[in-house]
């Protein structure tokens, strides 16, 4: 009996050191990740915020493969400014632009749907729970320029890209949204 009295201590140390370790270390990620969260913005809260509309277009007949039937371009006001690297160089931004491509339904590829503008990528695309949208979120505003021409791709291929044949027309301060 003396002999299970000296081990009952050192088994319910052995047992909840380690628990203490695992909830302290679990604390410590847990404050990093609200130090990341206070720096950036998610990415789910750029494509649900609410956007300024910029540009946007609607075919009346689907385009390509992809049966694109339009675009729609927003810009979005940052809760606060970020800084985020642009051609090579850290910068501090205060908007981001939410640019949509209508159609499909989308496949899902195990390559990333690309939204293009022109030759210059603006990113990757998310797909819409119903296969009928993707969008990407792009802090780069030299991209979004009159007359440019929105086109996506299933990876980083240019000669795959369809095109949409509905150039931007940005929207002037005052008209209709």
């Amino acid at each position: 009996m003396k002999r299970s009295l000296i081990n009952r201590p050192l088994a319910i140390a052995l047992i909840t050191l380690p628990l203490l370790f695992l909830s302290a270390s679990h604390a410590s990620a847990q404050g990093n990740t609200n130090a990341a969260s206070n720096r950036e913005v998610p990415l789910r809260e750029l494509l649900k915020a609410p956007g300024k509309l910029i540009s946007e277009a609607k075919s009346a007949r689907a385009v390509g493969d992809l049966r694109l039937t339009g675009y729609r371009i927003e810009e979005l006001q940052l809760p606060r400014n970020l800084t985020v690297e642009l051609r090579g160089q850290q910068v501090v931004v205060d908007k981001a632009w939410r640019v949509t491509v209508q159609g499909g339904p989308f496949p899902v590829r195990a390559l990333p749907a690309v939204i293009w503008i022109d030759d210059q990528m603006v990113g990757n695309g998310i797909e819409n729970e119903t296969l009928s949208q993707i969008t990407a979120i792009t802090f780069d505003s030299s991209l979004i320029h009159e007359g440019g021409t929105v086109s996506l791709s299933y990876g980083e291929n240019k000669e795959d890209r369809v095109k949409l044949s509905q150039k931007l027309q940005l929207k002037r301060e005052g008209e209709n949204q």
